[in-house]
């Protein structure tokens, strides 16, 4: 279950990604900076894992060291966008 949310949460990022790049914000109307720059990282490391690894191969620490982030701010982010 675990692969099929990280799939979901992946495609959802990047429709985040695309939404931001026309101009929309979240709900207060802001968007921090670091916030977008991770989400490109994380889409960005999936889409080259996607290329060179079977999908059930990818890990979420594979994930985290590609994108140059903390598997902790991988979930924190996950959480984020699945509720």
């Amino acid at each position: 279950m675990l692969k099929v949310l990280t799939l979901a949460w992946i495609v959802s990022v990047g429709v985040y990604i695309v939404n931001q790049t026309e101009g929309n914000m979240n709900s207060n109307g802001t968007e921090d900076l670091r916030v977008q720059k991770t989400m490109t990282a994380i889409y960005q490391a999936f889409e080259e894992l996607i290329l060179t690894t079977d999908y059930e191969k990818i890990t979420v620490a594979e994930l985290a060291r590609r994108a140059r982030i903390n598997k902790k701010t991988f979930h924190v982010m996950a959480g984020s966008l699945l509720r």
